[in-house]
């Protein structure tokens, strides 16, 4: 199926949702704080050879660097702008910012459901496998 990185520093909620898109079929891989998301991103340290996630859920309060300020970075490199973003987080009020400036590809509120969770994916995943349109 996809392979899917959770950046979030909760290590509970992290080793539940690998759990449950594990179980749904996906290859995870975790970090904890915003610059080790950037390190398997290939960001910094710069490392074009870092293969990509297909998805990205992203938790908005973290060390380091917090969800939104990594979401940007993420959209603003030119070899990761095009990695779709879930944020997963309790914060709703921050969706319409992250939808509008960062232009993440959907928002999950905590908590969530094991079945709100892997719908949510797929329909991230679907869309982003579709063909466009000409």
């Amino acid at each position: 199926m996809a392979h899917i990185l959770i950046a979030d520093d909760d290590a509970h909620l992290v080793e539940l949702m690998a759990t449950i898109l594990a179980e749904d079929g996906h290859s995870i891989s975790t970090s904890v704080s915003g610059a080790e998301t950037l390190m398997k991103l290939g960001i910094k340290p710069e490392d074009a050879g870092v293969e990509l996630p297909d998805l990205i859920l992203l938790d908005i309060i973290m060390p380091q660097l917090d969800g939104y300020t990594l979401g940007t970075v993420i959209r603003n490199n030119p070899r990761t702008r095009v990695v779709p973003i879930l944020v997963v987080s309790a914060l709703q009020e921050m969706m319409r910012l992250f939808t509008a400036t960062v232009q993440v590809d959907g928002f999950l509120a905590k908590p969530f459901t094991p079945e709100g969770l892997v719908g949510k994916v797929a329909e991230i995943l679907e869309k982003h496998r579709a063909p466009v349109q000409a």
